[in-house]
């Protein structure tokens, strides 16, 4: 009697020591997945230190990183209260997770082999989702364990573990692109191969940007010749999203004669603010110039990057000359018609190079 007595007690205090661990998991990965979903919402909007400003130029399947991330959290906190309802979600975020810390290990290696810093933000995402799976694994080995199941549910475990990170991994490497594909799409002009990059902002209906053009199309040749150069278009105006896809057309394919182009639109842009392909094509046949046809996949990934260079340097007005420098990771803001000039751009150039 003593001794099962004895064996009694034993089961209940692993009793209890099982169910305090459970709560500990549990809170665990609650307190995780809330702590991600706030550091992506951080990481969305940008709010981090100039160290971020090269990560937030990645995108993963097109999706900003942070928004990505808040779509992951969202869906790992949903599955918390359904896992009190289907007990077949535990087997999902598992699956969640490690897919998740496989995927990790593709954006640190960016962070360490092709943006050359580290994202703290980033870096702090990657060890919330380390520690839950960790944790939520370790919980799902100890179930198994403590029920005494056969070697076939261990083997499945570390078959799904696996599996997860692996797939992780790849939709990573193949989903993981730089400045919104701006690098496929080859928007830049100037010295391509210059660690200076200069992005002039502008709004096709902006009149301070319309009374900057001249100063512009100037400054544009000598600065092409030291450094790499975009042009970003920001909707201050609604009406400069119709001129956006065209302007995308002649960064991509009229290299040569961009600028002469960029100024047909904007005259075309003083006569109207829904411009079709006939009226394009009008103003810039002088130019001998033939509209190429972008297939919408193209065009929505040049407009996301504009978008994702607005929100990294903090584009609050146009126009904005951003001068940046990807060795040294600083940039400047020239702000206002007044400050685009060939001698602000060098003096801005010398200082984020140092």
């Amino acid at each position: 009697m003593r001794v099962a007595g004895h064996f009694h007690s034993l089961e209940l205090r692993h009793s209890i020591l099982a169910d305090r661990l459970s709560m500990t998991a549990s809170v665990i990965f609650l307190l995780g997945a809330v702590a991600g979903l706030v550091l992506s919402v951080m990481s969305a909007l940008n709010i981090c230190t100039s160290a971020c400003s090269e990560a937030a130029l990645f995108t993963i399947f097109g999706l900003n990183f942070g928004w990505f991330g808040v779509l992951f959290f969202s869906v790992l906190i949903c599955t918390l209260f359904l896992r009190k309802r289907f007990a077949w979600m535990d087997k999902i975020v598992i699956f969640l997770l490690c897919a998740a810390a496989g995927a990790e290990l593709q954006f640190i290696w960016v962070q360490k082999f092709v943006i050359g810093k580290w994202c703290p933000l980033c870096l702090t995402i990657a060890a919330v989702i380390y520690l839950m799976t960790i944790t939520v694994v370790l919980r799902e080995w100890r179930r198994l364990l403590s029920r005494r199941n056969n070697m076939k549910d261990h083997i499945r475990l570390i078959v799904t573990v696996l599996l997860a990170l692996i797939l992780g991994l790849s939709g990573a490497i193949l989903g993981v692109k730089k400045e919104a594909e701006a690098a496929e799409l080859n928007m830049f002009l100037g010295k391509t191969d210059s660690t200076t990059i200069i992005y002039f902002v502008s709004d096709w209906f902006c009149p301070a940007c319309r009374r900057a053009e001249p100063a512009i199309a100037e400054i544009f040749p000598k600065i092409a010749s030291i450094a790499k150069i975009g042009f970003v278009d920001i909707p201050v105006h609604p009406e400069t999203t119709n001129f956006t896809p065209y302007n995308l057309d002649f960064l991509v394919y009229q290299k040569s004669k961009y600028i002469q182009l960029r100024k047909a639109l904007y005259d075309l842009a003083k006569e109207t603010e829904t411009p079709s392909p006939e009226e394009v094509q009008k103003a810039v046949a002088p130019y001998g110039v033939k509209l190429h046809q972008m297939n919408y996949a193209d065009i929505a990934s040049g407009m996301n990057w504009n978008e994702n260079i607005s929100r990294t340097f903090k584009i609050e007005a146009t126009p904005t000359v951003v001068v940046s420098n990807t060795k040294t990771g600083k940039h400047v803001n020239l702000v206002g018609r007044e400050d685009i000039s060939y001698q602000a751009i060098r003096k801005a150039i010398n200082e984020v190079g140092k």
